[in-house]
């Protein structure tokens, strides 16, 4: 990425302020000690918010938990109400980086106001109930159902029963993925259209005739994942990307920014240890700073 150097390097300035002395803040698990004795994880303090997807809570949750143990001063605070709250967050201040499930839109970054980092690749994965008798489906399946062409299961090989389309809110990350994907781009005819990824989870289990799409990450035992075109999604078909659903976990914060606590976080980023978190969630690891 052309301007993380410049951020590297600015990091590097913000912990010397913060220590007071010439530590910088590394690129390892541990923060590093100043000749003094003092140490960034000891100075650095604050609150560090983020706003945006509900699919990047898991991996969101356990990045921050390992982040506070390196900087136990510092607190964070995670508001998912979508990925679209995350450029609304950025514009107005209430947050200092934004969680997107789906590539930045034009429109949302005009002027290069906000820099944008990919973290993770992620899967979208096409749910039933798990007593659906349906495995797989096409892509051009997928698309008249959710465009209402396809209305009752026994269409696609399934029992006869009324299909329940059940999608996300328009503010949604994973909605614009899977209808960019899907080519199905304002013409999905949902039966209820819900704010967060459990919620989609929920009323897929509660219903044998619903179908919706959710993150890879958040597939459970209350929900059956189909195969698309035949392919499983895993995360070896996301990596090799055989799978055709997939979408980018990005992070947006202001261009050129000195907050320490933003600097610190993409440093602790660069880890080892995230790396592992973030593979852990069934997320593929990118690693943006070599980009």
């Amino acid at each position: 990425m052309k301007k993380f150097a410049s951020i590297l390097c600015a990091a590097a300035m913000a912990t010397v302020m913060l220590a007071g002395c010439s530590s910088e803040v590394g690129g390892t698990s541990e923060p590093q000690t100043s000749d003094g004795g003092s140490s960034a994880a000891e100075t650095l303090s604050g609150d560090l918010k983020f706003a945006g997807s509900s699919s990047m809570a898991d991996v969101m949750a356990a990045l921050t938990e390992e982040f506070k143990t390196l900087y136990p001063d510092v607190t964070t605070t995670v508001d998912q109400q979508g990925s679209g709250s995350a450029i609304t967050g950025l514009n107005d201040g209430t947050c200092q980086i934004g969680d997107l499930s789906r590539a930045v839109k034009d429109e949302e970054n005009p002027d290069g106001k906000f820099e944008v980092i990919t973290i993770a690749i992620d899967g979208i994965a096409i749910v039933v109930n798990p007593a659906n008798s349906v495995e797989d489906l096409t892509m051009d399946q997928i698309a008249s159902i959710f465009k209402g062409e396809i209305t009752n299961w026994s269409e696609v090989g399934g029992a006869d029963s009324q299909i329940m389309v059940v999608g996300r809110e328009e503010s949604s990350g994973t909605r614009d993925g899977f209808e960019e994907i899907a080519g199905v781009d304002g013409e999905c005819q949902y039966g209820v259209q819900l704010k967060e990824t459990g919620d989609v989870v929920a009323s897929v289990a509660s219903n044998e005739a619903a179908i919706g799409y959710i993150s890879y990450a958040s597939v459970n035992d209350q929900v059956k994942a189909l195969k698309v075109d035949g392919v499983e999604v895993s995360d070896p078909t996301i990596e090799d990307g055989s799978y055709s659903f997939q979408r980018p976990f990005v992070h947006a914060y202001r261009a050129g920014t000195d907050d320490p606590l933003v600097l610190a976080y993409l440093e602790f980023l660069q880890t080892d240890a995230a790396q592992e978190i973030i593979a852990g969630e069934k997320l593929i690891p990118v690693e943006f700073w070599a980009e």
